[in-house]
């Protein structure tokens, strides 16, 4: 058990550093940048809704894009509905990234690493770019891999069964998502968990789909607790991104069932991709629903302001 352990925070460790690699490598532009970037291009919602899904690919944090837009909301840069877009585009482009770790790539990791580490100590910039994404991405699916090796054993533990099952009810299911995301403020992390997971039969997907609605709840925190610093429209974005996911987790709670058959069936075979796709789905069709209400929306989060003031 303890060798089990052991393994398992290794391989967390290895994951984190190649994520650690991937993302100063995208980080190829500052924070103050990224806000020229937005206040320059986001003219209506559907145009920040794209400015967020690039962002997010390039940053691999939708938290961190989310605080930005709440930052100069709060600023007086930015208005509500193209934080609004922002934000739900960064939340699709953080699960462009884990679409990746679904698949079978773990015989390339020697070559990514060996190629990765030549072109990361290169002068040119361009080569250095490319070998730190291919040495993140080369280490991340070798943390996977140890990870995957470190809890095959623990299907066979009466108390990881149990506890699997409870996750199997809808409550636990998501308070187990919200409590991971709150835990390592990392959607990405916590979705390639589970994947490793239901790839060596732990975690069914059925169940993971329930954490996933959680996680989405869960990485809201971040921009919510930073919103208590600001004004009343930073305060506005904060919330909107709690009930945008909180929104999507109620359309699809009572459709779960049926949306774990089309998951089956667009991808069989692959549990990791169903679980990755559960994600992805989840914010583009949440995305799709809040635009038509979005004015209702901010009018609801305006009454809950007034109220709150009385």
């Amino acid at each position: 058990m303890i060798s089990t352990i052991f393994l398992i925070a290794l391989g967390i460790a290895v994951f984190l550093l190649g994520l650690l690699f991937l993302t100063s490598s995208l980080k190829i532009i500052s924070r103050h940048r990224v806000k020229t970037l937005i206040e320059k291009y986001t003219g209506n919602i559907y145009v920040s809704i794209f400015i967020g899904f690039i962002l997010a690919i390039m940053m691999q944090s939708s938290s961190m894009i989310t605080i930005v837009s709440v930052s100069m909301a709060d600023a007086g840069l930015l208005n509500l509905y193209s934080a609004a877009g922002i934000i739900m585009g960064a939340n699709i482009g953080t699960t462009i990234a884990v679409q990746l770790y679904a698949f079978d790539l773990y015989s390339a990791v020697p070559y990514l690493i060996f190629l990765g580490s030549i072109f990361r100590f290169q002068k040119q910039k361009t080569l250095k770019f490319i070998g730190n994404i291919l040495l993140g991405f080369g280490i991340i699916f070798a943390g996977l891999k140890i990870i995957d090796i470190a809890v095959s054993p623990l299907r066979n533990f009466s108390a990881i069964k149990n506890f699997v099952a409870m996750t199997e009810n809808p409550f636990y299911g998501i308070i187990t998502g919200i409590i991971m995301a709150l835990i390592m403020q990392s959607s990405t992390f916590c979705i390639a968990m589970l994947q490793v997971l239901a790839n060596v039969k732990i975690m069914p997907v059925y169940n993971a789909i329930y954490i996933v609605y959680g996680l989405n709840i869960g990485t809201c925190s971040e921009a919510l607790l930073m919103s208590i610093a600001t004004n009343k429209e930073g305060k506005k974005i904060a919330i909107f991104n709690v009930l945008f996911n909180l929104i999507g987790t109620i359309v699809f709670l009572p459709l779960t069932h049926y949306y774990y058959k089309f998951l089956k069936f667009i991808t069989p075979g692959n549990v990791s991709l169903q679980i990755s796709n559960s994600h992805m789905f989840f914010n583009i069709v949440s995305t799709l629903l809040v635009i038509p209400i979005i004015k209702y929306l901010f009018y609801f989060i305006e009454i809950m302001f007034e109220n709150g003031t009385k």
